[in-house]
């Protein structure tokens, strides 16, 4: 190395200090680009804080021949081939005294390989694998002797010098750890666009929102048709498996052997999951039959391998409805509809394999505390079952048996019930919420509106059977069945779920999974599907446009926290403001904000990080939505209202 550029390595090493050497070092070990809202979070700083370090960076790593990338809404890059160089100067400038670098684990290299083999139909090339994969052809190298050992030595790899690389191993057990692994990233999410945001960015290249939606609610229906009651866990890995097999049969067009047979004449759970799956004018094939019934039976499905003796199970009901008519009398329980639904259920759940089940917390729990009358009823069914059968039910099957009591209980469905509507501005909007519930469910009583404050009083709370609420509330004495402010007909439907099996059914997500759904839906009412013109004088585009943003706006503001939650006054006024703020912000789109607000706004990011977070998810939808630019004093003036004016 020459003097000269001696003298400019020093330089740069010596530029190289505290965040701007750590986002290099992130660059430089990450296996795929990194996008903003990573480096905002892992350092606290705001996005403009972050760009500034960034640009910087680039003019540094510019003078070293080294190019930082940016790829269109995945984040930013170093070309693999830079980053041995990118290491030197790190080493460089390592004092010896820092903390080991981001970046992935051995194992977390080897789940990458896997996913990208997984779905290409060619050997790929080291240099093309590590080029995908963001790493060096040396890491690579590194990485595959031990390829095969992360995955128990379940599968291999094959080298062809010409060709490249590629995956080898038994179809199914390569299906089953893709599942596998899909399973672990979506669990604690519950809607399939949480899903499709967690796919590898290969595979959602592969199978498009809509058809994941299709997978899982041919599942779910296929639920439904034969009674089936399965844990998120297992409905997870069932739907984490049919993904992989979608994956592997119509993009890799790899097709199990063994000839194609007629559907006629063949019936059960997995024939009609497989039916449901299956492109129109397929044939059944064993394998594929075979190897999804594996699936269910490691997930508590009766699968139809193991049939249940109807003599059997028909003297075992009729034996539980006397059971129930002599202990409770006749006509307490709905014999017919009871019989039905335990026909259906105990025979999936007698006739599955039951090895290293897990039961459900939740569900015990529940029904222990809030549902113990009916519990024990389930419990003396148990032990009829298990007198005619032989087969010990464990506590979440008698759990299960006990909602099916209660959902046939005329009793308990002849009673009117009271409910309590609550939402962020107490008796101001919950008023039409109210109005809207009475006129849905005429069954319902609706007794009053309150606050989340009021709530939280248990004199609020008496003689109330549950609460319809459009915020969290997680400590909440009564159950609990969040929806949304408009009271849509997803709402309207988990109401109807949960008259029908009690609170069991409506555990909602409203920690860290509460933003996964929020993310998937940012733009609630739709903004960026509707086209104006802008330029156009007419009431109705301007009408449409307001009652959209104040709609937005109201959904948004929902989000916030409990102990952020504005009252109506507040709500109200924020309404106001951005009504007459809207034409400001067609006027002064190029006003610059001076450093103090600047600082000033950053500074809520640090205090009321939730609340920000949410805002300026919002702003960025309108921004984007009506193509305008929104100063910093308009957005400082929304949280005078939605944060009390003492801690701003």
């Amino acid at each position: 190395m020459g003097t000269g550029l001696q003298v400019e390595v020093r330089y740069i090493e010596r530029e190289l200090k505290g965040r701007r050497e750590e986002i290099l070092r992130i660059l430089t070990t990450a296996p795929s680009p990194v996008d903003m809202a990573f480096f905002c979070d892992r350092f606290q700083k705001s996005e403009r804080t972050i760009r500034y370090d960034i640009d910087s960076l680039k003019e540094i790593c510019r003078k070293a021949g080294v190019e930082i990338c940016y790829a269109k809404k995945k984040g930013f890059y170093i070309p693999v081939t830079q980053k041995t160089l990118c290491s030197e100067l790190l080493l460089g400038a390592d004092d010896g005294n820092r903390e080991r670098p981001y970046g992935e684990s051995e194992a977390q290299r080897a789940e990458s390989l896997f996913l990208l083999l997984f779905q290409e139909k060619k050997r790929l090339s080291a240099e093309k694998i590590a080029e995908r994969l963001y790493m060096s052809r040396s890491t690579l190298l590194r990485l595959i002797p031990g390829f095969q050992r992360h995955f128990k030595n379940q599968i291999a790899l094959s080298s062809k010098k010409s060709e490249g690389y590629a995956m080898e191993g038994e179809e199914f057990v390569i299906r089953k750890l893709a599942a596998e692994i899909l399973a672990v990233r979506f669990r604690g999410s519950y809607t399939a666009e949480d899903w499709y945001l967690m796919l590898p960015d290969g595979f959602k290249q592969q199978i498009s929102l809509s058809r994941l939606l299709a997978v899982s609610d041919g599942i779910k229906k296929i639920n439904g048709r034969y009674n089936v009651w399965i844990s998120n866990r297992s409905f997870l890995n069932l739907l984490s498996y049919c993904i992989a097999r979608e994956i592997r049969r119509n993009q890799m067009k790899l097709l199990p052997g063994g000839e194609s047979s007629s559907w006629e004449g063949r019936e059960g759970y997995a024939v009609e999951l497989l039916k449901e799956l299956s492109l129109p004018g397929c044939g059944l094939e064993e394998d594929e039959l075979s190897w999804l019934q594996r699936i269910l039976q490691e997930n508590g499905v009766n699968a139809g391998s193991d049939e249940v003796d109807e003599e059997v199970l028909d003297r075992i009901l009729n034996r539980i409805i006397s059971y129930l008519n002599d202990a409770k009398g006749e006509g307490v329980f709905d014999g017919e509809g009871l019989y039905q639904d335990l026909h259906d259920h105990l025979k999936n759940s007698m006739g599955r394999n039951r090895d290293n089940e897990e039961e459900n917390q939740y569900i015990i729990e529940e029904i222990m505390d809030n549902y113990q009358s009916f519990y024990l009823i389930a419990k003396e069914c148990a032990e009829v079952v298990e007198r005619e059968s032989g087969i010990t039910f464990n506590q979440t099957e008698i759990c299960y048996i006990a909602v099916y009591l209660y959902k046939n209980c005329r009793d308990s469905a002849g009673v009117r019930k009271n409910v309590m509507v609550v939402c962020a501005t107490g008796k101001g909007l919950s008023n039409l919420l109210a109005m809207r519930v009475k006129n849905v469910f005429p069954n319902l009583n609706v007794v009053g509106q309150a606050s989340p404050y009021q709530i939280t009083q248990t004199s609020f709370l008496k003689n109330v059977d549950f609460v319809i609420s459009t915020i969290p509330m997680e400590h909440a004495k009564v159950p609990v069945v969040k929806i949304s402010s408009i009271l849509s007909e997803e709402d309207c439907k988990r109401i109807r779920e949960f008259l029908k099996y009690g609170e069991m059914l409506d555990e909602i997500p409203m920690n860290q999974e509460n933003e996964a759904s929020f993310g998937a839906k940012a733009d609630p009412f739709a903004l960026r599907e509707s086209t104006y013109d802008y330029a156009v004088q007419n009431v109705s585009y301007a009408a449409n446009v307001l009652s959209r943003l104040i709609l937005t706006l109201m959904e948004y503001t929902s989000k916030f926290p409990q102990k952020n939650q504005i009252e109506k006054e507040a709500l109200l006024g924020l309404i106001i403001h951005m009504t007459m703020a809207i034409p400001r912000w067609f006027e002064r789109t190029g006003e610059a904000a001076s450093d103090e607000l600047k600082e000033e706004y950053e500074a809520l990011r640090e205090h009321h990080k939730e609340c920000f977070i949410i805002m300026e998810k919002f702003f960025e939808l309108v921004e984007e939505s009506l193509q305008v630019k929104i100063p910093v004093s308009e957005k400082m003036a929304f949280f005078l209202y939605i944060i009390k004016e003492e801690t701003i």
